[in-house]
This record gives structure tokens, C-alpha cells and sequence, in this order.
């Protein structure tokens, strides 16, 4: 109603532009009006040059006498009327102005505009967005209301899909913990947590973004996206085999068009690969508790040894590193754990790798520099 009211205001404002012209005396003087004017007014001057002593009397004399038959040759004694403009043309001019000047508009607008279309909620706009500049703008707006209104949950909740989408991953993080805060927990919001914190991670599913796909999960069983990063991080965690198992039976539910298959395939031909058995699983050490201490202290030593070995010679092998780590963490040595995970940050030269190490060594809480003696 608002965008109608706006239109005929200055649809009447452009009308009476054009009428206001029309209404004002368009009266055309008389030319031998004007002159005789002309004459009257050069009679003045001549009286006051004779007054001033410019001129003689005998010249004041002649110039008044020719003015004057000036004067009378302007009168053909017929009456000059006074001519207005044609009034014929300026009704048409106005019937123009009032009816086809609304006429056009509302036609080109109905043509060229959509009224008919409802106005977009802020969700609708940065989802159908592609300029960056113009998202940006958005995104500036809604964190300016946000600013002031903190504890607005759908603001946050519009706002964290769109850092992601930004790359702005950290920020991603904290406006989905304020939307599950503020709204409750689902399993758009918790996978879109989970894949904040991977990414603001490098790709490293830690404790915290196992947890929020975990949830995801729970909410919604059948969402592809948490089940394939809960099989990431079986694979993180040097479980390939419970990674593989994850990813078969997603595909096995995947329809033939899924646009998500390839990325799965990939992952599951990846940890399908024979390879060479780095050393111990955490499992392993794990079973090996069980058995009598002296059998125990000699597998452990000679699985653990034989991997740190290998580990010097191939320093660039992550994964052996982390399986290493962990080797030693669930035996309850910590300060070998950390050892490794400095030696492993000294072999690693891929940023991606090195924040793989730094992960596990905040899950495990491990020093990142060496205590001092």
C-alpha cells in the first residue's frame, strides 16, 4: 500500500509540473503598444537632457517634434486587440498532462515492474545474492542490528550459513553456538557448526565438531553430511575400517544423482588403498593391557619401537605420527605423547598435516614446547 501511495505522489508531482506553466498568463502585449511605450520613455529622457543642459532648446525642439511623429505613426487607428495564447492547444497540453502522464507510467510499470511480488525477508536476500559486494553490504546491515540486538537468535541464525559461505570460519562458529543458544538445537545448526569448526580446524575434525555432527546426526539420521564427517573422523582417528563401513553404508542409501556421491567415493577409495600397517592402533595397545605384564611390556615395546623407528626414517607420514601419539597416550605416557607430537611438528612440512598434530595434541591437552629441566 505504502509502494502505491509513493507512485501517486509523484505521479502528481510530475502532472503538475507540466499544468503549472499552463496556468499562468500567457497574454501577448501589442507590438505598436510597445513602441509607443518605447517613445513615451525616449520624451522623458529628452526633457531631462534639456533640464541637465546636454542639449539646446532648438535640439529638444526637433528631437520632440520627430518623436512625436513616431509616436503617431504607430496608430493606424484600427484597435489592436490583446492576444492570448492558443487555448485551443493548452486544453490539449492539460488533458495530456493530467491523464496520459498517469496513463504511461502505470502501464510501463506494470510492464517492466513486478507489484505483484512480496517483499523479501533478510533470508531470502542473502540466499538469492551473487554480487560479494552486495552481500557484503548485507551482511554489514544484519551485523549492525545485531550489534544492538545481541540476543536476536534468527539474526544469528541467517548470519552463520553466510560466513560459511564467506570463508569467514570463525565467525561462522560463533554465530551458529549463539543460534543453538538462543533457538535450540537442530540438525541444520549443529552441522553447520561442526563444519565451521572443520574449516576454521583445516579440515581436522576435532572433539568439539565430532561432537556437533554427532548431534546432527542424532536429530537427523538420514542427513548425508554428518555421517560423512563422522566417518572422516574415524579415519582421522586411524579407524579405516569404521571410516569405510560409514561411508559404504552412505552410499548404499545415496540416490544415483546425488550430487554429494563423488566426494564420497573418493574418501572411501582413499582408505581402501592397501597400505603399509604403520604400527600399533590405539586398539591394539589397548588389547594388549589385558595381557600379563611381561607379554604386554614386549609387544608394546616392540610395536611402539618399531614405529618411532620407521617414523625417523619417514618423517612426512602423518598418520603413523598420530597413531604414534596416541600410541602413547592411552598407554599413559604423556610425555613421550608430547615428545612425538614435537618431533612430528619438526618432519611435517604441510600446513594441513601440522594442524592435524596440533589437533590431537589440544584433544590429549599436551604441551606444545618441551618443560624446562
Amino acid at each position: 500500500m505504502l509502494l502505491w501511495i509513493i507512485i501517486a505522489l509523484l505521479t502528481g508531482a510530475a502532472v503538475m509540473a507540466v499544468l503549472a506553466p499552463l496556468g499562468r498568463d500567457q497574454a501577448v502585449a501589442d507590438p505598436q503598444e510597445q513602441a509607443r511605450r518605447v517613445y513615451l520613455d525616449q520624451l522623458a529622457e529628452l526633457e531631462r537632457d534639456k533640464a541637465d543642459g546636454r542639449i539646446s532648446l532648438n535640439e529638444a525642439t526637433a528631437a520632440r517634434a520627430e518623436i512625436a511623429r513616431r509616436i503617431l505613426s504607430t496608430d493606424d487607428g484600427k484597435p489592436q486587440p490583446r492576444r492570448m495564447g492558443g487555448h485551443g492547444a493548452r486544453r490539449v497540453i492539460a488533458l495530456v498532462a493530467l491523464a496520459g502522464i498517469p496513463i504511461v507510467s502505470l502501464s510501463l510499470y506494470l510492464g517492466l515492474g513486478a507489484p505483484g511480488v512480496p517483499g523479501q525477508p533478510l533470508a531470502a536476500r542473502f540466499a538469492t545474492s551473487s554480487g560479494g559486494e552486495n552481500l557484503e553490504s548485507l551482511v554489514a546491515k544484519v551485523e549492525q542490528h545485531l550489534a544492538g540486538s545481541p540476543e536476536d537468535g534468527q539474526g544469528w541464525d541467517v548470519l552463520a550459513p553466510v560466513y560459511l559461505r564467506l570463508g569467514r570460519a570463525e565467525e561462522a562458529q560463533r554465530a551458529y553456538s549463539h543460534a543453538i543458544r538462543l533457538l535450540g538445537s537442530n540438525a541444520a545448526r549443529q552441522s553447520g557448526l561442526g563444519e565451521a569448526i572443520l574449516e576454521a580446524q583445516g579440515g581436522v575434525v576435532t572433539a568439539d565438531a565430532r561432537a556437533a555432527f554427532a548431534a546432527a546426526n542424532a536429530a537427523e539420521p538420514s542427513a548425508p553430511g554428518p555421517r560423512f564427517y563422522l566417518a572422516l573422523a574415524e579415519e582421522q582417528e586411524g579407524d579405516t575400517e569404521g571410516a569405510a563401513a560409514g561411508w559404504r553404508a552412505l552410499l548404499a542409501e545415496a540416490p544415483a544423482d546425488a550430487p554429494w556421491r563423488i566426494p564420497v567415493e573418493q574418501a572411501l577409495a582413499r582408505v581402501s588403498r592397501p597400505k603399509e600397517q604403520p604400527g600399533p592402533a590405539a586398539a591394539d595397545v589397548a588389547t594388549a593391557e589385558a595381557m600379563a605384564p611381561a607379554e604386554r611390556a614386549a609387544m608394546i615395546e616392540g610395536m611402539v619401537g618399531g614405529l618411532a623407528e620407521r617414523l625417523q626414517a619417514k618423517p612426512d607420514d602423518v598418520e603413523g605420527w598420530l597413531r604414534l601419539i596416541r600410541s602413547y597416550a592411552v598407554l599413559g605416557r604423556p610425555v613421550d605423547a608430547a615428545a612425538a607430537a614435537r618431533a612430528a611438528l619438526e618432519g611435517l612440512r604441510e600446513p594441513g598435516q601440522r594442524r592435524r598434530v596440533e589437533a590431537l595434541m589440544a584433544d590429549l591437552a599436551l604441551p606444545r614446547a618441551e618443560a624446562a629441566p
